[in-house]
């Protein structure tokens, strides 16, 4: 009987490595769940850059089965679930204005995968309240991917994306990709897409979701993306956090255009504030998405509304990850999405003693 699970921890910088911890225990109250997926995401090759916090778990976006249900009487074993990575004390006044997402002590309280145990692991152990069941049409690999879709969605809607808008998305790693897709459902007229990466532009136009890519490196850029655009554009949605990035969303809004930041930088960066004044742009922060907006994107992913499945390129086992992540960070990788398979080659949960068999 083992009590001990595989799982992936940050050892330093660009450092990682697969580790035996303990296996989360039931104690009545938390989830636990068997990790069937789990997505690398940015925020992950961020902190595996800086190396901390070390002795991290990463993760974030995954989906799993049910092994033991807590607290919630509506979840049996076997349930197949997802969870919202979120942990508000739901008091204070940032929980109260603008929802749980924003709560100004969560850092302090632990967020999975950033400052508490995470998803690239075996098994999870999760808040009860946070905890969704999986409609019956959402597969596994999808399971992986709410949580970026619902990062997307988040994003149009600060924008205020509509009907009509020509909108300019700055990035086209996952997120990059899934603002387009929502950005194409709220009625965008125009559809640009800036990327440095040349094999990543072109798979994004490849699936249809943008009328143009363009070469971020080209010294002419913004000259291109007005005449293309045929003016100038009413949103943009930066997914970069780069000053190249942002000083050319700048460069070719409108006046009184939107400017998204969803990107983000840990050092400060140089912007142009004058034609930021000029043209009374609104410069918007982005941070993750509400309950309800997590909740409809699965909604619409059950219902075939949205196709997140042709943005993962590879599912990988935990010895793998650190090669997956030298490659995504490089700057020139062709991958999209990669998700983690933590069981792939290990030992099956039901050998475990404190973790309740699943049916």
């Amino acid at each position: 009987m083992r009590t001990t699970m595989k799982a992936l921890k940050i050892e330093g910088k660009k450092r990682l490595s697969v580790v035996e911890v303990p296996i989360p225990e039931a104690d009545g109250e938390k989830v636990i769940i068997k990790v069937k997926t789990s997505g690398i995401c940015g925020s992950d090759i961020h902190i595996w850059e800086k190396g901390k916090p070390e002795g991290l778990i990463p993760g974030h976006e995954f989906g799993g089965t049910v092994v033991d249900s807590g607290s919630r009487d509506d979840l049996n074993p076997g349930d197949r679930v997802t969870v919202i990575p979120l942990n508000p004390c739901g008091e204070c006044s940032w929980c109260r204005n603008s929802g749980y997402h924003t709560c100004k002590y969560s850092l302090k309280r632990g967020i999975p995968g950033v400052t508490a145990p995470g998803s690239y692991a075996e098994y999870f152990s999760a808040r009860p309240d946070m905890v969704r069941k999986l409609p019956d049409t959402v597969s596994d690999v999808e399971a992986a991917v709410v949580e970026p879709a619902t990062v997307a969605l988040h994003a149009v809607n600060l924008a205020n994306i509509k009907a009509g808008d020509k909108v300019l998305i700055v990035g086209g790693g996952v997120i990059g990709l899934l603002c387009a897709v929502w950005a194409r459902i709220y009625g965008a007229s125009f559809l640009g897409m800036s990327e440095t990466n040349e094999s990543r532009g072109a798979k994004a136009l490849a699936f249809g979701d943008i009328h143009a890519m363009f070469n971020a490196k080209d010294p002419e850029l913004t000259s291109t993306l007005k005449k293309t655009a045929k003016g100038l554009f009413d949103k943009a949605i930066d997914c970069s956090g780069s000053a190249g990035g942002i000083n050319a969303a700048i460069d070719v809004l409108n006046h009184q255009g939107t400017l998204l930041l969803v990107g983000i930088s840990y050092a400060p960066i140089p912007v142009m504030t004058l034609p930021v004044c000029r043209k009374e742009m609104r410069l918007i922060g982005d941070m993750g998405y509400s309950i309800p907006e997590f909740e409809h994107t699965m909604e619409m992913m059950s219902r075939g509304m949205i196709d997140t499945k042709r943005f993962v390129d590879d599912k990988i086992d935990l010895d793998e990850v650190q090669g997956a992540f030298e490659r995504l960070s490089s700057g020139n990788a062709p991958e999209v999405k990669i998700l983690i398979e933590p069981h792939r080659g290990y030992f099956p949960l039901e050998s475990a003693h404190n973790v309740p068999s699943e049916a």
